[in-house]
């Protein structure tokens, strides 16, 4: 009698070892097996009314964090009138320190009462921002926001990963996505509405009830389906593995390197010692944080094997770039619209609803391509072939043009942008196992952080100069420094009638010029998208 010798692939014992852990009962997907290379963490994932509630508290979430984010740009008049300064308002540098703590947090933590304790913080934020008594109450507030803005951003990403299998994240980061996207872009139309028939404050006010909405859904609808074996670890553990030299570190060096944008060329020279102060006190913080992260290795708060990750850098800096152009061509867009046009704040919010649909609608179809493909580099390497074109395209606006010209480039540009949008977190989503994932995360929130606050900061500088130099230009003889500070609302009627067109003129070709900038910057996203694998998120039938 003869023998013979079975052979058995890989992939069969992968489906033969689910099939032996499958009830009677379980759906046929449980039979399902990833494609080669993708993590395999062992999830329960919910369902029913539970998963419901997870879902439309992260919706909320994502959307009063968006909103926060660029409301205060409407309300910025406002405040100038309210607290007679304008200066660090609105500034985006405690979220961009306090990313890569928040992603060490949630590997030793629950994500659960990591993220309500981010939410809880965001509303202690904005109620400081809404009863502020003095500028500096104001920022404090501001900079409790963003701390916790950190925690929520990572947490929304790890919810949904914890919720869903692989396959089909992609779909749901694109709500998650659509859902920031509808209070990022409409925060001026909100915030222009709140400040004409209310107040300034409720700009911020109208976190609170909505925070209190989503601290509701989390504590009752989401359980940590998964097992972090950190969570056992002890306290004096923990607090090792925090890394919090590292930590505090960060936000002096992100300081630094914020002031110096925001400063340099503009309020003083670039060989002013201040600034010279700056760049080596920020040079010297980032050399002793790399060291530290070097030394710690896994203690770290950012393990160096994380940094070297070339699927995590490249989508650090895909982020860095879509961010950073959307915020831009949303700053001088309103700066277009109110200055050169002369509109209203909330009518110029409405105007920027084109680059909202845009937005939206492409990341929806991105993400649903992304699931039912299996890769998101397509719809990564679209973003960085037709955001150019549409970037290019918005730089070529001018005074005379009808209205219709720059809210279809708009609209184009959300486009361009949202059907890639979401390539970095679904390329890491497949790529790395879930216990890294929020340290993934983390970096890409940073670069994505860092590239709205850095860019708007650098853009500032090129605006500056490009305006006096256009207004020299378009109305000789014009006191260029007085016109500057007169601000956008007070243009008309600082300026006589004889000269508004010349000096409009000289306004509007800022703007374009400045537009250059984020051209270049989507153009760059190559980069990032180039270096991310083809990682597949679909499942392989058995």
């Amino acid at each position: 009698m003869s023998t013979e010798t079975v052979s058995i692939r890989p992939v069969d014992q992968q489906i033969m070892a689910a099939e032996a852990t499958v009830t009677p009962g379980q759906p046929r997907e449980a039979l399902e097996v990833l494609e080669p290379g993708q993590p395999t963490d062992n999830v329960v994932y919910p369902t029913g009314i539970k998963l419901t509630m997870a879902m439309l508290s992260v919706m909320t979430a994502c959307f009063i964090h968006g909103l926060d984010l660029t409301i205060v740009a409407a309300a910025v008049p406002s405040l100038t009138n309210h607290f007679k300064t304008i200066e660090d308002i609105g500034c985006g540098i405690m979220f961009a320190a306090f990313t890569f703590s928040a992603g060490k947090i949630y590997t030793l933590s629950s994500v659960k009462i990591v993220y309500l304790i981010s939410i809880i913080l965001f509303e202690v934020g904005s109620l400081m921002c809404t009863v502020a008594p003095t500028s500096w109450f104001f920022i404090f507030g501001r900079a409790v926001a963003g701390t916790a803005a950190a925690g929520m951003g990572a947490g929304a990403m790890l919810i949904i990963a914890q919720c869903f299998p692989v396959h089909r994240r992609p779909i749901w980061f694109a709500v998650m996505a659509t859902s920031q996207a509808v209070g990022l872009v409409s925060a001026p139309m909100v915030g222009g509405a709140l400040i004409d028939w209310i107040s300034w404050r409720a700009c911020f006010g109208i976190n609170l009830p909505l925070g209190v909405a989503v601290v509701a859904m989390i504590a009752w609808g989401f359980t940590d389906p998964a097992q972090n074996e950190s969570i056992a670890l002890p306290w004096k553990e923990k607090v090792k593995r925090m890394d919090l030299l590292g930590s505090f570190v960060v936000i002096p060096s992100v300081t630094c390197l914020l002031l110096i944008l925001q400063w340099g060329g503009i309020r003083y020279g670039w060989g002013n010692p201040r600034i010279i102060a700056l760049i080596v006190v920020c040079a010297v913080l980032c050399l002793v944080f790399c060291w530290l992260q070097y030394r710690l290795q896994e203690k770290a708060v950012l393990p160096p094997r994380i940094v070297k990750n070339r699927n995590v850098l490249g989508a650090a800096w895909f982020s860095a770039c879509t961010n950073g152009t959307l915020a831009m061509t949303e700053y001088y867009m309103a700066i277009y619209f109110q200055g050169v046009r002369g509109y209203s704040a909330s009518k110029s919010g409405i105007f920027i609803v084109p680059m909202l649909v845009g937005l939206m609608v492409a990341s929806l179809l991105g993400g649903a391509g992304t699931q039912k493909f299996g890769y998101t580099n397509p719809f990564m390497l679209a973003t960085c072939l037709l955001g150019p074109v549409a970037s290019g395209l918005l730089s070529t606006v001018d005074l005379d043009d009808k209205l219709v010209k720059p809210l279809c480039y708009l609209g184009f540009l959300g486009f361009g942008i949202g059907v890639g949008n979401l390539g970095p977190g679904n390329a890491l989503s497949a790529i790395l196992p879930l216990k890294d994932l929020p340290l993934g995360m983390a970096v890409t929130g940073f670069g994505g952080g860092m590239g709205s606050s850095l860019f708007v900061a650098a853009s500032a500088s090129l605006f500056q100069n490009r305006l006096g130099e256009e207004l020299s230009k378009s109305a000789p003889g014009a006191n260029v420094p007085t016109i500057g500070e007169a601000g956008l609302s007070a243009i008309r009627s600082e300026v006589g009638a004889d000269r508004l067109r010349e000096i409009l003129l000289g306004y509007g070709e800022a703007v374009s010029q400045t537009l250059y900038m984020p051209t270049a910057l989507i153009a760059s996203s190559i980069i990032g998208a180039v270096c991310i694998q083809w990682q597949s998120a679909k499942k392989k039938q058995s």
